[in-house]
């Protein structure tokens, strides 16, 4: 006789990062703006007990002296496999299947009154996975 468990568990993994571009009056950095890309992660779920959720950077990790001022960040994400979601809330939960789930994210700086100037600029969203 032979008996096992398998806890419910919850895994991350980066697959590909993502591609901010600009808009054409430079007031917004966007993947889904012209020669953008969303980054990509993998999700996996041992049970249907776990969400997953995307988490917006407060600011820029690298970006020329006052970017962040008048900046709001978003972080929607879409979902497929296991879990199918799209145009979800960066920190709006998502009730995850069990199984294989791909979170495809999508990353938007906007500033409210300014430009953003020539230089360059990196941001660093986190995708989670919690126990509901």
């Amino acid at each position: 006789i032979f008996n096992g468990t398998i806890a419910g568990a919850c895994t991350v993994v980066a697959d590909s990062p993502g591609t901010l571009a600009v808009n054409g009056t430079t007031t917004i950095l966007a993947s889904t703006e012209a020669g953008g890309a969303a980054g990509a992660a993998t999700v996996t779920a041992s049970a249907s007990t776990f969400e997953v959720t995307v988490a917006a950077p407060t600011n820029f990790d690298t970006a020329p002296a006052g970017s962040d001022t008048n900046t709001t960040f978003a972080t929607p994400y879409d979902a497929s496999g296991a879990t199918t979601a799209a145009g979800v809330t960066g920190s709006t939960a998502t009730a995850l299947g069990t199984g294989v789930t791909t979170v495809a994210v999508n990353a938007s700086a906007t500033k409210a009154s300014g430009i953003y100037e020539s230089g360059s600029y990196s941001l660093t969203t986190v995708v989670r996975c919690a126990a509901q």
